[in-house]
């Protein structure tokens, strides 16, 4: 009896290991906002900051590739847009300025022009180039003011690309433009002159 609890142990061990090996990967990848920097200026107190954020991409997929020839589309989680929301609010917020959900000094809105990671694979050898390009638009009654914000980062590996590093790179390239965002004063400079 102990040596059918053993065989019928290990079968289900082996069996368990099988079918996790066959597992499709998902096709959402989650991304993280990193937190800014900035120092709290009281001085931007006085102006109200309503934040919309659009992605003008003509599709949510944010990378696509094949394995053994199936397709994988990928999206994000949270979307983009919603991405590109939540760091310039926390941008706005943790540079002073008052951020509102209604009509405000100064409108900033938010483009997403591209957020995309191309996958080249080969036999042996794959290559990921990730592009994230953002157009930060203010708009006052005073007049109009606009930045554009691009980043790219690249990885070549071995065999096949994963989503893990898509991920990274696409995320990577995500980080470095938010950070871009959160380094740039001409963004707040134009609040105040537009406001």
């Amino acid at each position: 009896m102990k040596f059918s609890k053993k065989a019928f142990t290990l079968a289900a061990v082996i069996g368990s290991a099988l079918l996790a090996g066959c597992q499709t990967q998902p096709n959402t990848l989650t991304f993280t906002t990193p937190a800014p920097t900035a120092m709290f200026d009281t001085n931007n107190q006085s102006a109200l900051v309503n934040v919309q954020t659009r992605d003008l991409r003509s599709s949510a997929e944010i990378a696509n590739y094949t394995t053994s020839g199936k397709v994988h589309r990928l999206t994000a989680v949270p979307d983009v847009a919603q991405m590109f929301q939540q760091a310039m609010q926390q941008n706005l917020n943790s540079k002073g300025f008052t951020v509102v959900q209604g009509a405000g000094n100064a409108n900033v809105v938010v483009n997403v022009k591209k957020f995309f990671a191309d996958v080249e694979q080969g036999n042996l050898r794959y290559k990921i180039s990730a592009n994230v390009n953002v157009e930060v638009a203010i708009q006052g009654s005073r007049g109009n003011f606009s930045k554009h914000f691009e980043t790219a980062r690249s990885y070549e590996g071995a065999f096949g690309a994963n989503n893990n590093e898509i991920q990274k790179v696409l995320g990577e390239a995500y980080t470095d433009a938010i950070m871009k965002i959160y380094n740039d004063n001409e963004i707040g400079n134009a609040i105040h002159q537009f406001k």
